[in-house]
């Protein structure tokens, strides 16, 4: 599969830089284990498969594994159970990999122009709040434009053509504005964003002599004087809600069956990270790789 082999190259090479790195060692010591057979697959082929998986808009691991195995693109896949176990231990290389396209992301934005929303990912439906376990600990309820939500929140940026250059998950009760300077803290720039975000003038200065300049929507009742270029821009901010439309409906962003937090957060971060691959690779163009 062609896009199997683009996939696995360019993770192939993050995965030698991160050999070669020796505070990075931990990763490949938790995949390796202390004990018990050797992997039949790679680090490597584990996260290509995962970020395929996405890729081709298949939303259940399991039935992911079934189309592999019948179409025979991995000759030594193993059994279900197996690759999902080597799934999950991927999950801190899965992490960094995905920092890394974010980075790079970053370092693209020639304008450093920035766009900041957040959008409600739940867990379960409403109606299983009392019954469900995965999250308990971990979720909370919140409410967004759409109603009121049981699990996370995914608060990011993306730059004026619509890459996404940072992410942060909280729980569902986390409001939007106490999440500017953590998901903003390696940006600099103009940041455009919805009233969620307003801060008051102490906070605006603190971000503003670090290099971040926040530009928030006005309420109703509000009056703030603004440029027309300002006014442009903030009318443009439902670039990064079409990411969020396009992370849930075709890389099925909400996901309800999650059996374990680190399963669930695989899922996420898989998710995220092979749809910036896919906006790379409609041209399928060598992403070079740097630590």
């Amino acid at each position: 599969m062609p896009m199997y082999n683009h996939i696995y190259s360019i993770v192939e090479d993050f995965v030698k830089a991160v050999e070669q790195e020796k505070r990075y060692s931990f990763f490949l010591e938790h995949w390796n284990g202390k004990r018990g057979p050797k992997r039949r697959l790679s680090i490597a082929q584990v996260i290509s498969l995962n970020l395929l998986r996405f890729t081709i808009h298949v939303k259940d691991l399991k039935a992911f594994h079934r189309i592999v195995k019948v179409m025979d693109l991995i000759p030594d896949m193993p059994n279900y159970e197996n690759f999902l176990k080597a799934s999950n231990k991927a999950f801190p290389l899965l992490t960094a990999f995905m920092q890394l396209l974010l980075l790079q992301n970053q370092r693209n934005n020639e304008s450093h122009v920035h766009f900041i929303d957040s959008t409600p990912v739940s867990t379960c439906l409403n109606r299983r709040i009392f019954n469900h376990r995965v999250t308990k600990d971990f979720a909370t309820r919140g409410k967004s434009t759409k109603g009121w939500f049981y699990g996370f929140k995914l608060h990011g940026v993306c730059s004026e053509k619509g890459a996404l250059e940072a992410v942060a998950f909280t729980s569902g009760n986390v409001h939007d504005s106490k999440m500017v300077e953590q998901v903003t803290k390696n940006l600099k720039g103009s940041f455009f964003c919805d009233a969620g975000y307003l801060k008051n003038s102490k906070e605006l200065v603190e971000l503003a002599n670090s290099g971040r300049f926040i530009y928030a929507a006005t309420r109703q009742n509000m009056n703030r004087l603004m440029s027309g270029e300002q006014w442009e821009y903030l009318r443009k901010r439902n670039i990064i809600e079409s990411d969020w439309g396009v992370l849930k409906q075709n890389y099925f962003l909400e996901y309800h069956q999650a059996r374990s937090m680190v399963g669930l957060f695989r899922h996420y971060v898989c998710c995220i990270s092979a749809y910036i691959l896919e906006c790379r690779l409609k041209s399928f163009p060598r992403i070079k790789t740097r630590i």
